[in-house]
């Protein structure tokens, strides 16, 4: 299995290692094309860490943890036409950290959903769908 990390273009430094975006279950990661070049730019926008809760998810470990059966999150079969994962979800329970970085994904195009201990953030328009802010009710 190859090994992905999210590097900085220009440092080289890790922005996400493989272990943070690997799907719990098989340690595999495929991320659909643009992903990671977006994910690094809001990185290094934000300027803050990223907590990683979920990232790429096998359909077999996404259905046992009751995730949406047309997940972004899929990546061995995934939706959407995407050729890989499209979404992470990053640990926000900080009310301050939450809102900034809200505010930073929305001015840069990407699609999120809110609740009280993270924050889903993807980029469904990769594929011509059009993004959206959702909230999670009681998470």
């Amino acid at each position: 299995m190859e090994r992905v990390d999210i590097r900085h273009p220009s440092t080289g430094k890790v922005l996400f290692a493989h272990e943070e975006l690997q799907s719990p279950d098989t340690g595999e990661v495929r991320l659909h094309p643009g992903f990671a070049d977006n994910l690094a730019y809001l990185r290094m926008v934000f300027g803050r860490p990223m907590v990683v809760t979920s990232c790429c998810r096998s359909a077999a470990h996404n259905a046992a943890i009751g995730g949406h059966p047309r997940s972004l999150h899929v990546h061995d079969r995934p939706n959407h036409g995407l050729a890989g994962a499209a979404a992470i979800d990053i640990s926000a329970t900080d009310g301050v950290y939450r809102r900034e970085l809200l505010r930073q994904a929305l001015d840069l195009g990407w699609a999120v959903g809110v609740s009280r201990s993270f924050l889903h953030l993807d980029r469904r328009d990769l594929v011509g769908m059009t993004p959206i802010v959702f909230a999670y009710g009681g998470k």
